[in-house]
């Protein structure tokens, strides 16, 4: 197919404008993460490196000797997407091992921002990541909030 200049120039302006809506609709469609644990875990904040450690199979305990059991939405949950983004820097659908093992880290994986804070709050060695504005719609006290991580 060959194109006329006129045609040329037409296509880039809107390839240009089509690349500029998806970049909006992407960034638009970015909400702040809360990063939750129960409410009687006595961490009171974790820094992204640290909740990174975990997810990542890195850190396997809490500092104070109990089990860190990690939480995580489905694949295709946009909550996930944003938090292995800017949490993980990883693909929603990578595969973290334990380290020097061929063991797979294990999460228990929840349907919704509501599933995942009533399993929170109810096991206490949990942690998982919700979006901050459901959290602040249906915060029922089990849980707190120890990192915002905010949309970019």
């Amino acid at each position: 197919m060959i194109l006329l200049p006129s045609m040329k120039n037409r296509w880039w302006k809107v390839s240009a404008i089509a690349s500029a809506l998806w970049l909006y609709a992407s960034l638009a469609s970015a909400e702040s993460l809360a990063v939750i644990v129960n409410k009687n875990n006595p961490n009171s904040s974790l820094s992204t490196t640290t909740v990174a450690s975990m997810y990542r199979g890195e850190s396997l305990h809490w500092p104070a000797g109990d089990r860190i059991k990690l939480v995580n939405r489905e694949m295709s949950a946009e909550t996930r997407k944003e938090f292995y983004l800017q949490v993980l820097n990883a693909k929603p659908d990578q595969v973290f091992y334990r380290q020097g093992t061929p063991i797979p880290v294990q999460s228990v994986i929840e349907r919704s921002d509501d599933a995942v804070l009533r399993f929170v709050g109810t096991i206490e060695g949990a942690i998982g990541y919700v979006s901050l504005s459901r959290y602040r719609q249906i915060d029922d006290g089990l849980t707190k909030v120890i990192l915002i991580i905010e949309s970019p």
